[in-house]
């Protein structure tokens, strides 16, 4: 098992204009976001109704072209490389232009907004002029983020998925504010369900259906609107919307339709079996497990077990598959039917792919389970490390070139952005809980966690985060065939984008999106994943070292 080489050439675009276009605009526009939402708090209009209010309905005119652009980044997605054209070549026009409408647009939001936080009833002639600033201030974030001869182009270029992306958002959207009041009827629904489930491993429930509550022993759970189950119900046909748009000619229509009630089936009763094993968990082992970790984080176990299952059945059942249906028809006459199989470029498409993709998979698998267990997961952190190494050791053969070559610079630079990212750490107590989990544990025992912390800290994370986000998916912004794709070639959008992905999975995004600069540079520099693996060790064995020196926990 290795690597696949690439032999496709270098794709080296002019693309600094674009990426200074598109730092500006994530900068200001969370800049935005987070000071507008500190300062203004317009209170309501006691006495009339709220359809007379503008405020509510420009935040969802908002919310709908947010949704709507994110819809359209999926279902465009095939078409990523005649977009990235249009975008790029107007990327230097009106920058400082845009920039002083958007700035000059959210001072005067900002001016309106805080001086109608201070009214009591504001009133409906000072209330219009903020709605029709605020929508106005959210279209000059999309000039800013491209002109709009380019948004033009795109509407020429893809008039039918900016039409579904608008539509879908405006159907989401709309109907989830029809549907909040049959919440109640599907929260009796999943109480019922859950009490079934709960039926058959113990030998008394509890249940009250007037307060919603069900229990075992002396704990219980109250089933309120927001366990309904919506949420995930939502998120599993947001999915399936994409999903199949987006895979839409591997896919069998109508067939690939049933996907949505079957979906939308298997999330409602995983939820009723997460209500049941939170009670199990509290009745049982521990009630502060149950509710400080399991609560939450069940549910989006349950949802990555229902969109990870729909990938599986959709794409090996010949039913909803449009692979199986093409496998059958080309058999010769009186030959054996042949097993729907990829052909053998996609095969070893998705074999390389898994190889970038599996230590950072298992990463925020065993992530993702160990949280539920909260606040004792700190004691579970070896599973992590357990998770990637396993995998790392399956793919051994691939991964044995990786760290060949490694320069020194990489190294020195890496251990630079580790004493960086302890020279600006905030203050804080959240490192509290840490210190007094290693605290408590025998001499032994702690040395022993913190040796294994500091394997999965400084070799196992930088591996499996920097085999996904610069091997794969700062290709994969390339080309949708990455492995065709040499490292280290460079594209403005793959540099911005695999980079701000590397930030946001990170507490400290901000910084974590400089630091995935700066290993992203070191690749584009060396043409190779050793340089900014070894960085990135470098910078996590800086920074464990001093925490475990100068006991900062809130740095691991």
């Amino acid at each position: 098992m290795s690597l696949l080489t690439t032999t496709a050439k270098r794709v080296d675009p002019k693309g600094g204009a674009l990426a200074l276009r598109l730092a500006l605009f994530v900068v200001l526009g969370f800049g935005e976001f987070l000071l507008a939402t500190y300062i203004i708090e317009i209170p309501r209009r006691e006495g009339f109704a709220p359809w007379t209010n503008p405020v509510p309905w420009a935040n969802t005119l908002a919310f709908i072209a947010v949704s709507a652009f994110m819809l359209l980044l999926a279902i465009s997605w095939p078409r990523r490389r005649e977009v990235f054209e249009i975008i790029q070549s107007d990327a230097g026009s009106g920058v400082a232009v845009g920039v002083g409408v958007n700035l000059a647009l959210f001072a005067a939001l900002l001016l309106t907004g805080s001086s109608l936080s201070h009214a009591q009833t504001p009133a409906l002639y000072a209330l219009i002029p903020y709605a029709l600033l605020l929508l106005s201030a959210g279209a000059s974030l999309a000039l800013l983020a491209a002109p709009f001869e380019t948004w033009r182009r795109l509407v020429r270029l893809l008039p039918a998925e900016i039409a579904v992306s608008f539509v879908g958002a405006t159907v989401a959207v709309l109907l989830g504010s029809v549907l909040q009041g049959s919440w109640s009827a599907l929260s009796g629904a999943t109480l019922t369900l859950s009490h079934w489930f709960l039926t058959l491993v113990e030998p008394e429930v509890h249940l009250d259906v007037a307060e919603r509550i069900v229990g075992v022993r002396d704990f219980g759970v109250q089933v309120n609107d927001e366990c309904s189950g919506y949420e995930g119900i939502a998120l599993v046909v947001a999915f399936l919307a994409t999903y199949l748009w987006v895979f839409r000619r591997a896919l069998r229509f109508p067939n690939a339709l049933l996907l949505f009630p079957i979906g939308v089936a298997t999330i409602w009763i995983m939820n009723s079996l997460r209500i049941a094993a939170l009670v199990e968990l509290g009745a049982h082992v521990s009630p502060t497990v149950a509710v400080q970790g399991f609560h939450s984080k069940a549910g989006w176990i349950c949802f990555l077990l229902v969109t990870l299952g729909i990938i599986a059945v959709s794409r090996r059942i010949s039913f909803f598959s449009s692979r199986g249906e093409a496998a059958v028809a080309s058999a010769p006459t009186g030959a054996a039917l042949p097993v729907a199989t990829p052909d053998d470029t996609d095969r070893a498409g998705a074999q390389v792919t898994l190889q970038y993709l599996a230590p950072f998979m298992a990463l925020m698998t065993a992530s993702i389970i160990t949280s539920a267990f909260a606040p004792h997961d700190q004691a579970l952190y070896p599973l992590k490390v357990f998770a990637i190494a396993a995998v790392c050791w399956w793919y051994r053969d691939a991964y044995r070139s990786l760290l060949s070559g490694t320069s020194g610079l990489a190294v020195a630079v890496g251990a630079a952005v580790g004493v960086l990212w302890i020279a600006t750490e905030p203050a804080s107590e959240a490192g509290a809980s840490l210190g007094a989990f290693i605290g408590s544990l025998p001499v032994w025992l702690a040395v022993s966690w913190l040796v294994m912390r500091g394997i999965g800290t400084i070799i196992m994370v930088p591996i499996a985060e920097e085999l996904a986000f610069r091997g794969y998916l700062a290709r994969a912004l390339i080309s949708s065939r990455f492995e065709t794709v040499p490292v280290g070639a460079f594209s403005a959008l793959a540099f911005v984008g695999s980079t701000v992905a590397f930030g946001l999975i990170h507490q400290r995004w901000l910084a974590a999106m400089l630091a995935g600069a700066v290993y992203a540079l070191l690749m584009y520099r060396s043409k190779k994943l050793a340089d900014p693996i070894a960085a990135h060790m470098a910078s996590n064995a800086i920074i464990f070292l001093w925490a475990v020196a100068v006991q900062e926990w809130a740095l691991l």
